[in-house]
């Protein structure tokens, strides 16, 4: 801890116009290190309570949820949760949830869930927004679908591809076009008023078990050659 603060004071009080003129590099064993006592109790009741905070048990879940493509027990699970708890909180008929694989972090264990899951799951702090695409723009969504082998996505129970006006939920992430989904950049983003992770919890606490099933909803999207 004392090599870390001399770090910091020479940082701190260094010219800010210096010339390099040789470049050593050392490793250090940060494990090997004592622990600063003082600095540990005084972290210790805030570590304690956060623990207790994250092992909190919210629901058991049936199964294990992976994510695998075209479709999982894990995506399917989580943008079912994600439409049906925005569609609550949303004032308008949303048409269908779409998110990225690469998003979901960690899979949802058999067994008790708790709150550690869900942010290992989605470490992000990203919100739901819902976009409104037109009917060029949603072939375009469906062409990423296809390209990329499927993706997290959930469907009303009315969906069509046949309409002129879709309303998409998704993240704001995604919508600012991450993940290169350009489909989305530019649009005007409505906000659900929720994290997609709390969403995600706010489902399992209303919930006493979980489960997912495989339906071929990416059927749907998928070209039939």
């Amino acid at each position: 801890m004392q090599f870390i603060y001399l770090l910091l004071a020479l940082t701190l009080f260094s010219p800010t116009t210096s010339e390099y003129t040789s470049l050593n590099r050392e490793v250090y064993d940060v494990q090997s290190l004592d622990v600063d006592s003082n600095m540990y109790y005084t972290i210790l009741p805030y570590k304690t309570e956060l623990d207790a905070q994250m092992n909190a048990v919210l629901c058991y879940s049936t199964q294990e949820m992976k994510k695998t493509k075209p479709e999982s027990l894990l995506g399917n699970w989580t943008s079912d949760v994600c439409l049906e708890m925005a569609q609550d909180m949303y004032e308008d008929d949303i048409d269908l949830s779409f998110f990225n694989t690469g998003g979901l972090r960690s899979p949802i264990p058999q067994g008790e869930i708790t709150i550690r899951d869900l942010y290992k799951l989605m470490p992000f702090e990203n919100e739901l927004v819902v976009l409104e695409l037109n009917k060029t723009e949603m072939l375009d969504l469906k062409a990423y679908f296809n390209f990329t082998k499927g993706q997290p996505i959930a469907f009303a129970d009315d969906f069509t591809l046949n309409d002129s006006l879709f309303l998409v939920l998704t993240t704001d992430y995604l919508a600012n076009g991450g993940d290169k989904m350009k489909f989305f950049k530019d649009k005007t983003q409505h906000k659900v008023g929720i994290k997609m992770r709390d969403a995600l919890i706010n489902y399992c606490i209303k919930k006493d078990t979980i489960s997912s099933n495989l339906d071929e909803r990416h059927l749907i999207l998928f070209d039939e050659n």
